[in-house]
């Protein structure tokens, strides 16, 4: 599949509409379009189709998305929500709702129904409010990409999303102004972006999609171009920000040994560091150590000091181990389900910016047995699965 973000702005697109695929992940968000025979990925300001999934209400103006808004956390976490799909139609008091509000410096109340309410200096906002704004960010960015009004798309949810969060995730996007013509599970969105939709035959498919909030496992069965869940699992409060997490934590232990002072109650220096080490993880994706600086990182004897260590892969392994070994036990459970061994997976599909990881890749290809199959950027492979069905939509409707 030719994919690009830096192609031509398409002027004449035939007859057929762009309707697109967007994938509204924890950490970042994709919008894609398949086009003539192309795929576009709709870039930020930046040329990056992977938008932070980050909002910042600031004292004037309308709130600030994506990378902006991600440096501004840095200063102002208070009112910075990032992860929001963790808690689209969420309870505060669910197991997604915990985990949120431990992590998040935003302050949330619980509405009459249960919902989840954010407090910021521009009032109070739901979800799917906050989840609205991300998706008309999205849009705009596509109508200014392709030079034309947008108003339909292919949403992707997660396999294990109930009724619920389907519900709010199309509430959200039609406060945005979008017509949802189609929810897609992530894991057959993703097996549409690497073609296997186009198989001819039968076999049984394993997708272990580890992304940056959420991990989720589907084991498929196909018969010819027909993709069927046989079980579905996941963990919703797994992801790339915990191996984040783990690494400022082990930053923090250093800090402590050499000068006693305890980070974590700073909220501003404790998120900066942890921003910083996501930093630092995708550089271990390369390469066998790397540094991790902080500037102002903590304050001794009244003066502020910055932070410069070298972090190998060895360091990090053991705070690392437990998380991959949570997915790994994960995925077992749910082959247990799917009456299913590791002999019986045909193919072993990896999607998720946290399967870089050297040390997840290594160890779900131990336990499945065969190497898993990473064409392409698998942070985008939803997204462009979810563009490829869109523009089925729009060929339908043509």
């Amino acid at each position: 599949m030719e994919m690009t973000t830096d192609a031509p702005i398409i002027k004449d697109v035939a007859r057929q509409e762009i309707v697109l695929g967007i994938d509204l992940g924890t950490s970042f968000s994709t919008a894609a379009a398949w086009v003539q025979g192309k795929m576009y990925l709709v870039p930020d300001e930046r040329g990056e189709p992977c938008i932070p999934t980050v909002i910042h209400y600031g004292e004037d103006g309308p709130p600030v998305i994506g990378f902006a808004a991600l440096q501004l956390r840095r200063r102002d976490p208070e009112n910075t929500v990032s992860g929001i799909k963790r808690i689209l139609g969420r309870n505060l008091d669910s197991p997604e709702g915990r985990v949120f509000a431990a992590s998040s410096a935003v302050n949330l109340t619980s509405a009459p129904n249960g919902r989840i309410i954010l407090s910021t200096r521009c009032g109070e906002h739901t979800a799917e409010e906050i989840a609205s704004t991300v998706y008309a960010h999205l849009r705009r960015l596509s109508e200014n990409r392709f030079q034309r009004k947008i108003s339909k798309a292919v949403l992707t949810i997660p396999a294990s999303a109930d009724d619920a969060v389907q519900a709010a995730t199309i509430r959200a996007a039609k406060q945005a102004g979008l017509e949802v013509l189609e929810t897609i599970h992530e894991p057959t969105s993703a097996a549409v972006a690497f073609g296997l939709d186009r198989f001819q035959g039968h076999r049984k498919l394993l997708i272990y999609d580890f992304g940056g909030g959420t991990f989720d496992v589907t084991v498929m069965q196909q018969t010819n171009q027909n993709l069927s869940p046989i079980a579905i699992g996941g963990d919703a409060t797994l992801g790339g920000d915990d191996f984040d997490h783990e690494l400022a934590q082990y930053a923090a232990s250093i800090i402590w040994r050499r000068h006693q002072i305890e980070i974590q109650h700073d909220i501003v220096r404790w998120d900066r560091l942890n921003r910083e080490s996501e930093t630092t993880k995708r550089a271990l994706s390369a390469m066998q150590a790397a540094r991790l600086r902080v500037k102002d990182a903590f304050t001794l004897e009244r003066r502020p000091h910055n932070l410069d260590i070298t972090v190998s892969r060895e360091n990090i392994a053991p705070r690392w181990k437990k998380l991959v070994e949570r997915s790994i036990q994960t995925t077992a459970e749910t082959m247990v389900r799917a009456g299913l061994r590791p002999g019986h997976i045909n193919n072993l599909l990896l999607v998720g910016g946290t399967t870089y990881v050297p040390a997840v890749r290594d160890a779900i290809t131990r336990v499945i047995n065969r190497q898993g199959e990473h064409p392409g950027d698998p942070q985008t492979a939803v997204a462009c699965g979810a563009a490829v069905t869109a523009a089925r939509h729009a060929l339908r409707a043509a």
